[in-house]
């Protein structure tokens, strides 16, 4: 704003003055700070949303939802009230905004439409997937949510319905595939943190969240989705293609989860006595990559309501701040097929999908496989991961006991009061849903 203010008060001088002397105090290289730029670039935008898009899978949509599938559980102050599905309104107004604003939506779209400007096709596509990634979680977690117009200038956007989202991600991820097919322009090359630019793997990525979305709407669509699902993934990631999040060394790019767990809020989660107790009883070798020992040198997860104690088993964050969490993996990939061959009769692709996680994961190979077996393996795969929120819902897998009170796991978060505040669209507590459209029946 001082740059735009000191232009104008320039060129106001220059006008008065301009009978006696030249124009040269209001030309471009004069009033322009190079080193103070008013408008980003496409690269500046483009690590911004990188970073916002981490941040939104790895910090408290992450932790509120391996909470409440007790794959954690919240144990002290206000998230040991989580863990008993108690929240305000006001607990995400971070996260809802996240979603348009600081590399949300709307630095998306300047990337986007920086990319479509320039003719590079491979940017604007790796902007596309950003933005479905970015989008289908927030439609995830809130369902209806401000999307056509939220980018525009209706000061108000009004809701769009969380099917008409799935609906326009697919589409763009067609878009953003077929782009990346021309290999026309240069791409994000090195500004790319995830993937360092390479085109092939932002496919094979594009073609697991397709599978993935597919498999957001099958309580709705049944077999239709199950088969859009099998054909997308087995086009999607293999081993080497994973999506991590972005971490580092410095202690301002730790990873979300060491943050809070170790620097910020120590004692505020332990483990979930759920995932715990699954991992010992298959004597699974993730059980100690993911938890420390109590004290007492064993591994025992808190349910629901439990406090803080010594005797629950901590988090390793994977052994180091500079972690890069998984968001999109090639095991997720592979047990999508597992489980989509399985409802649709393939029985051996099922089986051979599923070993080849359980072998990377060093455990023995089955032959032959139950649904039960690839929803267990998923739900172990998906630690930490948002995404397993959405297979619990869809599949009511594993049985789990709601928190003491409660009939059911929560389906989805009351909209943020801050949105609601300036957003009539947005309906009050008492007016919001228990459950979205692709979820109309709770577990039990």
């Amino acid at each position: 704003m001082r740059m735009k203010i000191l232009g104008t008060l320039l060129a106001a001088m220059a006008v008065g003055g301009s009978a006696a002397c030249s124009n040269f105090l209001d030309a471009p290289e004069a009033v322009a700070n190079p080193n103070q730029p008013t408008v980003a670039g496409i690269n500046q935008q483009f690590v911004a949303t990188q970073t916002a898009l981490t941040l939104q899978y790895t910090s408290d949509l992450a932790r509120t939802a391996c909470i409440w599938i007790q794959q954690c559980a919240g144990t002290e102050r206000q998230y040991g009230q989580l863990g008993m599905y108690d929240y305000g309104e006001d607990a995400y107004n971070a996260s809802f905004a996240q979603v348009y604003t600081g590399g949300g939506l709307i630095d998306i779209k300047g990337v986007i439409e920086k990319a479509d400007a320039a003719g590079d096709d491979v940017y604007g596509a790796v902007g596309r997937v950003i933005e479905v990634m970015q989008m289908g979680l927030a439609a995830d977690v809130w369902g209806d949510i401000p999307y056509s117009q939220a980018v525009s200038d209706t000061p108000t956007p009004s809701l769009d319905a969380q099917q008409d989202v799935y609906i326009s991600l697919q589409a763009t991820l067609d878009t953003a595939i077929t782009m990346l097919a021309s290999n026309k322009g240069a791409g994000p090359g090195l500004v790319d943190l995830y993937y360092g630019g390479n085109a092939v793997k932002w496919a094979r990525l594009a073609h697991t969240l397709k599978a993935r979305y597919a498999l957001h709407v099958a309580e709705r669509e049944g077999a239709s989705a199950y088969a859009l699902a099998l054909a997308q993934a087995q086009q999607g990631l293999q081993p080497g293609d994973d999506f991590l999040g972005i971490a580092g060394d410095n202690p301002q790019s730790y990873n979300a989860w060491y943050q809070f767990l170790v620097i910020q809020r120590a004692g505020y989660m332990f483990a979930g006595r759920e995932l715990v107790d699954l991992l010992a009883q298959r004597s699974d070798p993730r059980l100690t990559h993911y938890f420390l020992a109590n004290d007492d040198d064993a591994y025992v997860g808190a349910d629901p309501g439990d406090a803080t104690s010594s005797q629950f088993s901590s988090f390793t964050v994977q052994d180091a701040p500079a972690y890069r969490q998984p968001i999109v993996t090639w095991q997720e990939n592979r047990l999508i097929v597992a489980e989509t061959a399985f409802r649709t009769g393939s029985g051996s692709l099922a089986a051979s999908a599923l070993d080849a996680v359980r072998q990377d994961a060093g455990l023995p190979t089955l032959g032959t496989v139950t649904l039960e077996d690839i929803l267990a393996e998923k739900y172990i795969v998906l630690f930490q991961n948002p995404e397993a929120w959405n297979d619990y819902k869809r599949t009511c897998y594993p049985a789990l006991i709601p928190a003491a009170g409660s009939q059911a796991v929560p389906g989805r978060l009351l909209y943020a009061v801050g949105e609601r505040n300036s957003n009539p669209n947005v309906p009050a507590p008492a007016a919001q849903p228990a459950r979205n459209w692709n979820d109309p029946v709770a577990c039990s």
